[in-house]
């Protein structure tokens, strides 16, 4: 069976519109076959990934959350002066993840810069996933947050197509919950 698809695929390229009828034909071919007995084995974090796959290691904890608050709240701006990506609230939400552990107990902090190591990988190869979530006040006041069930599953989408590790995303929305009640006070009328 193999030979009869080398020789398709032979005839066909030998066909080809592409090449010029004097210019020789080279083809070369990689062929590796698998018997039945072999098994793939796959990555923990693979999107293919079994559930069994890999040991198993802590997934996230919102009960283990610790708040640290700031010291020195800032001032609110008018709502009119804010601007994307240059206002920020006074804590942030940080999670940490080791392979040997899984995720590590959330803490909300104050806002500060991070401390990466320069052979940090996201430097090296951009192994990172963003997703954006709004979160707003309804006309009584409550605070309510986007469609984060959606949020979440892209998230893990996107997280496991590049073999980065996923998350309960109750857990997550839990957390996050927890958060933007801690800087509620950002969030415009």
């Amino acid at each position: 069976m193999l030979q009869q698809r080398s020789s398709r695929l032979l005839s066909s390229l030998s066909n080809c519109a592409f090449r010029s009828p004097a210019a020789p034909l080279s083809v070369s071919l990689s062929l590796r076959c698998r018997t039945q007995t072999q098994t793939q084995t796959q990555r923990p974090y693979s999107i293919h990934a079994d559930a069994s796959v890999g040991s198993k290691i802590q997934d996230i904890d919102p009960t283990k959350l610790s708040i640290t608050r700031t010291s020195s709240p800032t001032a609110l701006l008018p709502p009119e002066d804010l601007i994307f990506g240059r206002n920020f609230t006074d804590h942030m939400l940080s999670l940490e993840w080791t392979a040997t552990e899984g995720w590590l107990p959330a803490r909300i902090t104050p806002y500060q810069n991070l401390s990466l190591d320069p052979a940090t990988c996201v430097f090296h190869y951009a192994f990172e996933c963003f997703e954006g979530m709004k979160a707003y006040k309804d006309k009584s006041g409550n605070i309510r947050l986007f469609r984060p069930d959606r949020n979440m599953a892209r998230l893990n989408g996107s997280s496991a197509r590049i073999a980065l590790p996923t998350f309960d995303p109750d857990a997550m929305i839990d957390l996050i919950g927890k958060f933007v009640k801690e800087d509620a006070r950002f969030i415009p009328e």
